[in-house]
């Protein structure tokens, strides 16, 4: 299956599958070739590698090029994240999973499993061992404060303190995006019924699925939201305030760079902001492929991954980008790097290195 229609899948409800799932939490399949499915993010935990995707899959690998499945998984819920944090691992993904694990990643126990809420959750970030945040579909925010063993679940609409959108902006935006055909490279649909949609998607925009996350400290936190909409916090994500980037699409990461951040998603579209999100320059990263996933290389260069077997290098001394792409190769959601430098890309194959 192509990636960008996989990670409908992976970030967007299906409300009709949902329904039709088994609510009863089950152990994830352990399939010889467990690593060349559907693999959603990659992150590394001391020692190791832990890589997880599609059925509940989670795979372990002490050099990132041979991997394994671990030992016992709780669910097969399709996990679309995976966070380590004071020798702690944690996944999330759908059914409002939330996975635990304290051996590296070998066994994890469930901490969370809410599959009739129908809001897969999309990233997770601690801030330290204990302190926790999760996010997901229609503005569901997830918080911890004791490693997990319990989650408090609110919504944006309840959080947000206050607003930085130009709505007249954002009105013309919605309307002008009306009449855009739809294409390959608008894999969600976005925008064929943006002025149907102009009141849901605006005035009720914190209801956007909430995409990805980053921490500049404990205090500053910024999220990646759908239909061009942000949201910062500088509380640890007590409060929030709404902003607009440039494009008025889905924006999918975030990393950090030239002292500031840069969002990517959506058609190529990648942007930076040097003050927290108050302005943002729009960069020209010669693709028109989403990207769906990112991180900094051994050189604290941005480094993005998408449809296409797209793979983007910042520099953000010379503001220019180094592109790797072939239209008719896999689609990458995630890319890691490894101590020695070895680049591991996951996606719709599985996981692979260069």
């Amino acid at each position: 299956m192509n990636l960008t229609r996989s990670l409908v899948l992976a970030f967007m409800l299906l409300p009709a599958l949902l329904a039709a799932r088994e609510v009863t939490p089950l152990p994830a399949e352990r399939v010889p070739l467990a690593d060349q499915g559907l693999i959603l993010d990659i992150v590394r935990a001391g020692e190791r590698y832990v890589a997880v995707g599609e059925r509940g899959h989670v795979l372990v690998s002490r050099d990132g090029i041979e991997w394994e499945q671990a030992e016992h998984v709780p669910v097969r819920a399709t996990l679309t994240r995976v966070e380590f944090t004071g020798g702690r691992l944690w996944a999330v993904g759908h059914d409002t999973t939330i996975l635990y694990s304290s051996d590296l990643g070998r066994t994890w126990a469930l901490q969370h499993f809410e599959p009739e809420w129908e809001r897969p959750l999309l990233d997770v970030h601690f801030f330290n061992a204990n302190d926790g945040i999760a996010v997901g579909a229609y503005g569901l925010i997830m918080k911890t404060s004791d490693a997990g063993r319990n989650w408090e679940s609110v919504d944006m609409v309840d959080v947000m303190a206050s607003e930085a959108i130009d709505w007249g902006e954002a009105a013309e935006a919605a309307y002008d995006l009306a009449d855009a055909p739809e294409d390959e490279d608008d894999p969600f649909g976005e925008f064929y019924d943006a002025s149907e949609d102009f009141d849901r998607g605006c005035y009720e925009f914190v209801e956007c699925h909430l995409n990805a996350i980053l921490a500049i400290d404990d205090e500053r936190v910024m999220l990646a939201a759908e239909r061009g909409y942000g949201f910062r916090s500088t509380d640890g994500g007590q409060t929030w305030e709404s902003f607009r980037f440039p494009y008025p699409g889905s924006m999918f990461g975030l990393v950090p760079a030239r002292g500031g951040i840069v969002a990517f998603g959506l058609r190529g579209n990648v942007q930076w902001s040097g003050n927290f999100g108050d302005d943002w320059e729009v960069l020209d990263s010669g693709v028109s492929s989403s990207l769906m996933g990112g991180t900094l290389d051994p050189n604290g260069y941005p480094v993005m991954v998408g449809a296409g077997a797209a793979v983007l290098v910042y520099n953000p001394h010379t503001g220019e980008f180094r592109i790797s792409e072939d239209r008719l190769g896999s689609d990458y959601a995630a890319v890691l790097f490894t101590e020695d430098g070895t680049m591991i890309l996951a996606g719709e194959d599985g996981l692979r290195h260069e």
